[in-house]
């Protein structure tokens, strides 16, 4: 029984979860999927070193909750970046040292030097993990899911043509697109009738979803469909909006994911150096699933997990802190942040832990 555990709950072998992780102003996302064998593969959707705002100290939290091998190290199967941008990458080499990882899975997105820090942390990793005999792998959105264990990823985005397009771009071109080149991720388990299925964002923005939903989203063949949505980019209007001003915001790809819960990864706007969760994005989410089914973690430092059941149903729990509070980072080790500063949540009294709607499942479609 892990420390994760105690706050969290135990976690079944045939049960997939999903936990949102408070990182700050940025995001992490850890999954836990059966592999069939009565154990879990492991998959950490990107990073961030969030300590002014008593963000998750990621290191401790993986050494807590990963299997270790014959040398007492963590194992983490896979790392997955979204786009490398410092608040999706931010810690990593501490968990490069920290964790032994199997395989880096990535956009493909190359930066310029503005962004070479993350981005040349994402490389240091990839060839550590090949010189282990690990496997990077360069994501492409495919009409079809891959097996990962006893569930399914799928990648939605970026397109092969989008990535090419990119490339070709000069670096300033680059900067400005890395949304556009953004992962998408549709995680599935469950029933073979009835799948729960999870979507994972990043910070992709909207001509990346005009897009996706035209090639994933027709109702004929709707492959963006999922009961739990996170929000892109921190619930920013970039999701809907070329600007913030933009006459022609975008719904259509909401309306054809049909969430049943969103999960808003961001601090409060007066913590967020970039005003995240954006309200009128926020008023659209709260409209499409009703206000009490928009989980935001706030500067609070809440974080999320979604138990996704093989009998096809799933629920929904929160931490009210817990996680934030147990693997703080130590006091004098607090450098490297992810900007934002205010009023993080404080270290203190032990966690409350709080479960929406854990008695009754949900999801069965």
């Amino acid at each position: 029984m892990t420390i994760a555990d105690d706050i969290l709950g135990p976690l079944e072998s045939d049960t997939m979860r999903v936990i949102f992780l408070y990182v700050g102003q940025g995001e992490a996302t850890l999954v836990l999927m059966p592999d069939g064998n009565g154990r879990h593969l492991s998959m950490l959707v990107d990073c961030n070193r969030g300590a002014a705002l008593k963000g998750i100290d990621l290191p401790k939290l993986l050494v807590d909750v990963l299997p270790k091998n014959s040398a007492g190290r963590a194992v983490l199967d896979v790392f997955a970046n979204t786009h490398p941008h410092s608040d999706h990458l931010g810690g990593l080499d501490d968990i490069r040292k920290a964790v032994q990882v199997g395989a880096v899975w990535h956009s493909g997105h190359k930066p310029s030097a503005a962004h070479q820090g993350p981005h040349g942390d994402l490389q240091a990793l990839i060839k550590e993990v090949l010189g282990r005999g690990g496997a990077e792998v360069k994501l492409i959105g495919s009409r079809s899911p891959t097996t990962w264990g006893a569930g399914e990823v799928h990648v939605l985005s970026p397109a092969d043509y989008i990535v090419d397009e990119i490339a070709d771009e000069t670096p300033e071109q680059r900067d400005v697109r890395i949304h556009d080149q953004c992962t998408v991720l549709r995680l599935a388990y469950g029933n073979g009738s009835s799948k729960i299925r999870v979507l994972l964002t990043g910070d992709s923005d909207k001509q990346a979803w005009i897009r996706i939903t035209k090639y994933h989203g027709r109702p004929e063949e709707n492959r963006v469909q999922s009961h739990v949505l996170s929000a892109s980019h921190h619930g920013s209007y970039t999701f809907f909006k070329d600007r913030d001003d933009d006459p022609e915001p975008y719904e259509e790809h909401l309306a054809a994911i049909a969430p049943e819960r969103v999960i808003i990864s961001a601090p409060d706007p007066k913590d967020s150096k970039h005003g995240h969760p954006d309200q009128d994005a926020l008023e659209r989410y709260e409209k499409a699933v009703g206000k009490d089914f928009v989980h935001h973690m706030g500067s609070r430092g809440w974080s999320f997990f979604v138990d996704v059941y093989a009998n096809g149903s799933y629920t929904l729990g929160d931490d009210r802190g817990g996680l934030a509070r147990e693997f703080a980072f130590d006091e004098d080790k607090n450098g490297g942040d992810d900007g934002g500063g205010g009023s993080g949540m404080k270290k203190g009294s032990p966690a409350v832990i709080s479960r929406v709607e854990r008695s009754r499942p949900m999801g069965a479609r």
